[in-house]
């Protein structure tokens, strides 16, 4: 593996290590899978992402890693556990995390049931043998609903000239790499365990440069398998066992129910905020209705989620309200003049947050690195002169975060 004095560095905006997580999330939330299991799960990055401090419809509340190294799954309960911000603004559904120890090539009868199973950038880093159980355990015994798998696109390699990819002399991307698959290989095995295991598998890819040539793909490519078949059986009937590291329980909200007057309160606290644009552009801009707000927008505030519990609760309480009016499902006009207190004041009464803030402080953490402080830890003065670096890792300036290969 190159070193990071090489100057053959490649910037991908976001970076393709947020790309793969994204793009991941998006399948899990478009099939609404509330369990996962993260097979070769490493220090616990993709796990660390799916722990999303905003809780989506419906919620994962199931999570479980796998992985063969004892002491890297020692770095992913460090990475996994609750934060400051998840006792602050407590979940109003249950998660837990369990961690295993285990090779991908066995089954665990504890891991049957479970809707979605991701296996991200770990195949290219196991001898054949191994890989050649992965689709009898995986879609064969485990049968998730869905399965994600992502490995390196050998393709790609052409961008990176020491590897000399086309040659006799060609190197992988990373010296554990045991193979580095074209796109026609990837399907090829893709498609052979889809049609045994009744499956479909689809393809796609995140990691494309601006000037690169759209023949040769993407950085990283990702296969999508569907069950066809979800009420046939588990193909193994005998079952090994992995080692139970660790379990992660996440702390939910669970105060007595307030009454409607309270929760009303604490809406016009909020409301105040909805109803009174900080850009007063906002209200020149066509549509705009004074006092008029998007449900989603009040829905989207983690302390009235916790209060009214659900979506469909939230307008039963706005309706029986003099003070509001449903125009319909998804709008209310509000029929109180609200005026803005002082920033002081307005800050002390309620620690509120949009998801948008959330997402600022979410965990951007990179992945494949052993320094354990880069994940959530944001005060330790590596930032300076707009450039945020970690030495031996990677660097970010205002636009770009580039690991060595970003595997």
């Amino acid at each position: 593996m190159a070193s990071n004095e090489d100057s053959d560095w490649i910037y991908f905006n976001p970076p393709l290590w947020l790309q793969r997580r994204i793009s991941i999330n998006l399948v899990l939330q478009e099939s609404k899978v509330t369990s996962v299991v993260d097979f070769g799960c490493g220090e616990g990055s993709l796990l660390s992402f799916l722990v999303q401090p905003w809780e989506k419809s419906p919620p994962i509340t199931r999570l479980t890693g796998v992985d063969i190294c004892y002491e890297t799954l020692k770095y992913t309960v460090e990475n996994c556990r609750p934060r400051k911000e998840d006792t602050d603004n407590l979940r109003l559904t249950p998660l837990t995390i369990d961690l295993y120890q285990g090779s991908i090539d066995s089954a665990d009868e504890r891991l049957l049931g479970f809707d979605a199973l991701v296996c991200s950038e770990v195949i290219e880093h196991v001898y054949p043998p191994v890989l050649n159980k992965f689709f009898e355990v995986v879609l064969g015994t485990y049968k998730p609903k869905i399965v994600i798998v992502t490995t390196p696109n050998a393709e790609f390699n052409v961008y990176f000239p020491q590897l000399k990819y086309g040659t006799p002399e060609a190197t992988f991307r990373i010296d554990d790499h045991k193979f580095e698959w074209t796109r026609c290989e990837f399907q090829e095995w893709g498609n052979a365990g889809a049609a045994k295991y009744n499956y479909s598998v689809e393809y796609s890819g995140v990691g494309t440069l601006k000037d690169g040539d759209p023949a040769v793909g993407c950085a990283t490519q990702i296969a999508i398998f569907r069950d066809l078949r979800p009420d046939d059986k588990p193909l193994l009937s005998a079952f090994g066992s992995y080692d139970h590291i660790d379990k992660i329980v996440f702390p939910i909200y669970d105060e007595p129910d307030k009454s409607i007057s309270e929760i009303l309160e604490v809406i016009h606290y909020y409301m105040k905020f909805l109803c009174n644009p900080v850009v007063k552009e906002l209200e020149q801009q066509k549509g705009f209705k004074k006092n008029c707000v998007k449900i989603d927008y009040i829905w989207d505030i983690h302390r009235i989620r916790q209060l009214c519990k659900t979506r469909n609760n939230l307008l039963e309480i706005l309706d029986s309200s003099i003070d509001f009016t449903l125009l319909n499902v998804d709008e209310v006009l509000a029929h109180v003049e609200y005026k803005l207190d002082s920033p002081k004041e307005e800050n002390d009464e309620y620690d509120w947050c949009t998801n948008d803030e959330y997402e600022m402080e979410s965990d951007w953490n990179a992945d494949d690195t052993n320094n354990s402080e880069l994940y959530h830890d944001y005060g330790n003065n590596n930032f300076e002169d707009g450039k945020w670096s970690c030495e031996g890792s990677f660097s970010v300036d205002s636009q770009h975060l580039q690991s060595d290969w970003d595997n």
